[in-house]
């Protein structure tokens, strides 16, 4: 009769309950971490969307230690800025800022911990205007067969990003939605839906390789004009004497997890927030920040 050893486990750390294990040194040196550990605010990759014109650049500029490049040359005009923004006209213009960018990094002289593309439908034009040239095509996604034209543009801009993300830098895109009527497979009925107006496959690397996907709109509402009058005899009313209409800012903070039906991401943190016009980054990071401390002192 045959005989058979035990098999081997996996070796196993002992652990009590509702406590995180220690990390060996070794392996912490190497990056190795456990528990809720969720990055900085100032780390946190973002895809920040919403209709044209309802706050998005204003909200961007609120982002201290952040450099805009500006494909829309639209960020010129938004109160209380933080961000520093620089104009990209063209793929050359934004191939010279980002190897600068990636230059001073490497020599110890990084300026800010945030780059930010505004907007990646205008990035996109860009780039493929340059493959366009390098290959000598009229449509660089009609080039090869089976989406080639299409990868080659994905590839490009996200070689760009993994430069900028070894040199130490996270990042930031912003996109605009448009309404796009689709076919329900089902129900075969025509429907309008928002979608991120960039190609598919450009959007969904964002989204997927993004902390957050943040999306900033407006809302108008009217309210009254009041004013105090003085009735003969002394006494002093408020009387409404006209309306106006005013505009108020939010911002849906779903993680790119929870929209993914994913299990990461960060409790607790509300899904909508109001923006003041001025600082919505700042109401955004105290929200934030606070989500996570709470989580943190749940799991104590």
């Amino acid at each position: 009769m045959d005989t058979f050893s035990k098999p081997s486990v996996n070796p196993t750390v002992a652990c009590a309950a509702n406590t995180v294990p220690a990390i060996p040194k070794d392996w912490a040196d190497l990056g190795a971490v456990t528990g809720f550990s969720p990055r900085a605010a100032k780390s946190l990759r973002l895809f920040i969307v919403g209709p044209s014109g309802e706050g998005k650049t204003t909200f961007l500029n609120s982002i201290p230690d952040n450099i805009i490049l500006d494909f829309d040359d639209g960020a010129y005009a938004c109160p209380g800025a933080k961000s520093t923004r620089i104009i990209i006209p063209d793929y050359d213009r934004m191939e010279t800022v980002i190897d600068k960018l990636v230059g001073d990094s490497k020599a110890g002289k990084r300026r800010w911990s945030r780059v930010t593309f505004d907007t990646i439908d205008e990035m996109v034009g860009a780039v493929q205007k340059q493959l366009e040239r390098e290959k000598q095509v009229d449509d660089i996604t009609e080039f090869g067969s089976q989406g080639h034209g299409y990868n080659l543009i994905l590839g490009r801009i996200w070689s760009k990003v993994r430069e900028l993300e070894e040199a130490g830098y996270t990042w930031a895109f912003c996109g605009h939605l448009k309404i796009k009527t689709e076919r329900n497979p089902v129900t075969k009925q025509e429907e309008s839906k928002l979608r991120v107006a960039t190609y598919p496959s450009v959007a969904k690397r964002i989204l997927t390789r993004s902390d957050f996907k943040l999306t900033v709109y407006s809302m108008p509402r009217t309210v009254d004009q009041i004013e105090e009058k003085k009735l003969p005899g002394g006494r002093t009313i408020k009387a409404k004497v006209g309306a106006k209409t005013v505009t108020d800012y939010f911002l849906e903070t779903r993680t790119t997890a929870a929209r993914e039906n994913k299990s990461r991401g960060v409790p607790g943190l509300a899904e909508k927030l109001s923006l003041p016009l001025v600082g919505g980054w700042d109401v955004f990071e105290a929200s934030y920040d606070k989500a996570v401390a709470d989580a943190r002192t749940l799991g104590a």
